[in-house]
């Protein structure tokens, strides 16, 4: 007989109870509070890659703004779009992060930088610009955002919208790969089995109903999953 949702709920939540540790001690993952620009580069370079690569690639974008007498931490979508703009396009954007990473293994996939350009290009067109305008859009613009992102190459899952919203300091879950075996080998079921909806939908019931912070609940599997310390040492 196949586990209602409750049974699986139940059975998640007991496997973070055995594996995740206090609550209190865990992790809190990095997000970019202030700066637009950091969530869309991190969100779109984070799918399908070791996370070392993501930070270098952030590491040059900051270093390329600060050398410009600019400051990464406060860019808005518009300072983004006007690096891609003063390299000459994606192709040297690319270059300068030293991250030519396509945006799936498909033959002629394009470029996450392109896929990072036309985000920002979309988020601007839906009148979100900063990390301001995120926090306080409505609902419905929201929403509309959200279906100009996943129209972006490599991004129809909205894995990395969840992602992008998060990094922002709006709460959520990233399914990704690792969520989504933890996820599975709690229930009792294969990866392939489990959805990045389904797997997003009973993480976020086990922190509603343990009452946890979701995002740091999903920071905290993520970490266990990918082998890292989950838990700070005091």
């Amino acid at each position: 007989m196949p586990a209602t949702t409750d049974d699986r709920v139940d059975l998640l939540a007991k496997r973070c109870d055995s594996d995740l540790g206090d609550p209190d001690l865990w992790f809190r993952p990095d997000g970019y509070p202030h700066s637009l620009a950091l969530c869309i580069i991190d969100s779109i370079a984070s799918t399908g890659a070791h996370y070392n690569s993501v930070k270098n690639l952030l590491r040059h974008y900051i270093e390329y703004r600060q050398a410009q007498g600019g400051n990464a931490d406060t860019d808005n979508a518009g300072a983004l779009l006007a690096t891609f703009t003063e390299l000459g396009g994606p192709q040297q954007w690319a270059e300068m992060t030293n991250n030519r990473k396509p945006t799936s293994t498909s033959k002629g996939a394009p470029l996450k930088a392109a896929a990072i350009h036309a985000a920002a290009v979309q988020l601007r067109e839906q009148g979100i610009d900063s990390t301001y305008d995120l926090l306080n859009a409505a609902p419905s613009k929201i929403e509309e955002a959200k279906k100009a992102w996943i129209r972006v190459p490599g991004q129809r899952s909205g894995i990395t919208w969840n992602y992008f919203l998060m990094l922002a300091g709006i709460g959520g879950v990233k399914a990704d790969r690792m969520v989504i075996r933890f996820v599975a080998d709690a229930i009792g079921s294969a990866p392939e089995n489990v959805s990045p909806t389904d797997a997003a939908n009973l993480v976020k019931a086990v922190a509603e109903k343990s009452g946890r912070n979701v995002t740091h609940l999903d920071h905290a599997i993520w970490r266990f999953e990918s082998g890292r310390p989950v838990n700070q040492q005091h």
